[in-house]
């Protein structure tokens, strides 16, 4: 959310009206290192002023923003949290395999949601096939890794409001999240 032009923004703004003014400042930060185009000027100006140390951080940092776009990918994403699991890396293989199959979710339901009523229920089904698959991989992953399990996707969004209800950028997360699966769905 934080790398996305307009919603980073909006999601700053509420942040900062509701007190937190740390929250809205990362999540600028995020944003000058996330959004492409903008991450790249960002660590243009950094070196230009010497900051080389900023600049390489600052691409580090988009890369593993465009890292998690490749694990949200379906069949790719699956693929390398194979690759990952096949190096010993389980850490990577869950996040990878959790993000493509959140996806596949969104895809699965905005699929049977256009053959059940069009374009409606395309965003429809695709935002509620996202939040149902994040609840079987939270479930999943509880009966697995029982106490060390993390909730996924809307799982971990909606326990964060619970959390702390007064954080506006749970409710942005939330919202927006919501709205790109409903987007990916159509």
């Amino acid at each position: 959310m934080d790398a996305i032009p307009v919603l980073s923004q909006l999601k700053s703004f509420v942040q900062w009206a509701s007190g937190d003014s740390e929250g809205a400042e990362e999540t600028q930060a995020n944003f000058l290192q996330r959004c492409p185009v903008v991450a790249q000027g960002t660590s243009a100006v950094q070196a230009i002023m010497g900051n080389q140390k900023g600049a390489r951080q600052t691409q580090i940092e988009f890369l593993k923003g465009l890292n998690d776009k490749v694990d949200s990918m379906p069949v790719v994403g699956h693929v390398k949290g194979t690759v990952h699991y096949i190096c010993g890396d389980k850490k990577g293989g869950d996040k990878a395999m959790k993000a493509a199959s959140h996806t596949t979710g969104v895809i699965g339901g905005g699929v049977g949601g256009f053959l059940v009523g069009g374009p409606a229920g395309a965003v429809v089904l695709g935002a509620a096939g996202g939040a149902l698959m994040d609840g079987a991989i939270t479930i999943g992953d509880s009966a697995v890794n029982g106490e060390d399990a993390k909730p996924c996707g809307f799982v971990d969004k909606v326990g964060r409001i619970v959390d702390d209800p007064t954080d506006g950028g749970n409710y942005v997360d939330l919202i927006g999240a919501t709205v790109l699966d409903a987007q990916d769905g159509n």
